[in-house]
């Protein structure tokens, strides 16, 4: 309190001595001149962060706009925050109110507080993006967005940590009281929120050994998750699924499942079989050579991994060949157009040599003299019909022989 009785003397005293020199009231004129004095600082502020943060957007250095950044707004508010309270002080002590100047100053140091934490804050934001995007002649290298956010995580819960306690210490909380106090409040939150613990050390195991950062593509088959990964938060994490909703995941999971990150692969893998006729056999050799020939002088094939062309299986219609390898680009849309240019080249190498894609389809070869159900009885249908016409043509001869008259006969017979 040493500080706010010399504060008092001496604003106390610079009053008596104004009223004296301009005999206007020294209540009145003091807190007026504070809001002066205020003004011209506030506007010399203002127009000497702004050249320097504009000159130092250029610096090498990544600490030096974001402090510029964080401390200009919040050190112009506490000017005027200080000269008003300053201003009601003076008041205060003219009405007679002698307790309003300690009242003023728990005020003035829990505003100032807040703002250092306000700061802070923005420190650290501007600073985030710093390290992911460094300035254009910085040395050093850019840092991936995920490990930027757990630092400023990090720093921000530190710092507002580091606030609250001081602020408690202010108010007169013994800071005994305050660590005993944290330590059963502890115990009791451990027991009533363990998912949301599990969830924060979840997320900062996430941010320590970054099985996936932001940007990436992960999947995991026994949860069935798979998209881009937008934002990992201290409790959930925050995936854009390849069909457009998003889908928030506790960061807890992540400790009980396996995850694939797609993104990290160095190349995709190409296997397919393909099947030609049994007729065709005799080409398989010149077949499989030249589709290894033909991967072997793609651009778009890894050369130092494994490519094997063989054929591998007697299938029920065809015979079937291997096609393994693996392609330099794992960009998902290129791979495909890669795997079709491959495939269709396969077509047109099997074309080549005479043979033929296998179909399924079966084959039924019969013992001779045995003909299908179908065929036999289109066989007796055609059988029935010729005889029934011979016998209608023998009926009709018969009948035209009747009805002929003995004279007609003997003609016939001298004839």
């Amino acid at each position: 309190m040493n500080i706010i009785d010399s504060g008092a003397a001496l604003a106390g005293s610079l009053q008596h001595h104004l009223a004296q020199w301009l005999h206007v009231p020294g209540w009145i004129l003091l807190p007026g001149l504070l809001l002066l004095v205020a003004v011209i600082i506030d506007l010399g502020l203002y127009y000497l962060m702004s050249r320097l943060e504009h000159r130092l957007r250029r610096s090498p250095r990544r600490w030096d706009d974001p402090i510029i950044h964080g401390l200009r707004v919040p050190l112009r508010i506490w000017i005027w925050l200080t000269a008003l309270i300053v201003s009601i002080g003076v008041a205060g002590s003219h009405f007679g109110i002698d307790t309003m100047a300690r009242y003023l100053s728990l005020i003035g140091a829990l505003i100032t507080l807040l703002l250092l934490a306000w700061g802070g804050i923005r420190l650290l934001r501007r600073l985030e993006q710093r390290l992911v995007f460094p300035p254009a002649n910085c040395h050093a290298k850019a840092v991936d967005a995920t490990s930027a956010s757990a630092v400023t995580k990090i720093g921000g819960a530190a710092l507002i940590v580091t606030v609250t306690l001081i602020g408690l210490q202010l108010l007169g909380v013994s800071m005994s009281s305050i660590l005993a106090m944290g330590g059963f409040g502890g115990l009791v939150i451990g027991f009533a929120a363990r998912d949301v613990m599990a969830n924060f050390f979840g997320g900062m195991v996430v941010h320590l050994d970054k099985p996936f950062v932001v940007g990436d593509w992960i999947r995991s088959p026994e949860r069935q998750i798979e998209g881009i990964v937008e934002d990992i938060g201290w409790r959930l994490t925050t995936i854009r699924t390849f069909a457009g909703p998003p889908l928030y995941v506790p960061n807890a999971w992540f400790s009980q499942i396996s995850v694939e990150t797609p993104t990290r692969m160095h190349s995709r893998r190409l296997w397919e079989r393909v099947g030609i006729r049994y007729q065709d056999a005799d080409a398989i050799e010149g077949i499989t050579g030249d589709i290894r020939r033909m991967l072997s002088e793609n651009e778009d094939i890894d050369p130092d991994e494994l490519i094997t062309i063989n054929f591998i299986h007697y299938g029920d219609y065809s015979l079937e060949i291997m096609l393994y390898a693996f392609t330099g680009v794992t960009d998902w849309q290129r791979f495909h157009e890669i795997k079709q240019a491959i495939l269709l080249k396969v077509r047109d190498i099997i074309h080549e040599h005479g043979a033929e894609l296998a179909l399924p389809m079966s084959q039924l070869y019969l013992p001779e003299g045995v003909t299908v159900h179908g065929e036999r009885d289109d066989r007796q249908d055609r059988d029935q019909a010729n005889r029934e016409q011979s016998s209608s043509h023998d009926e009709h001869h018969h009948q035209s022989r009747g009805n002929k008259g003995p004279e007609s006969e003997q003609g016939e017979s001298d004839a």
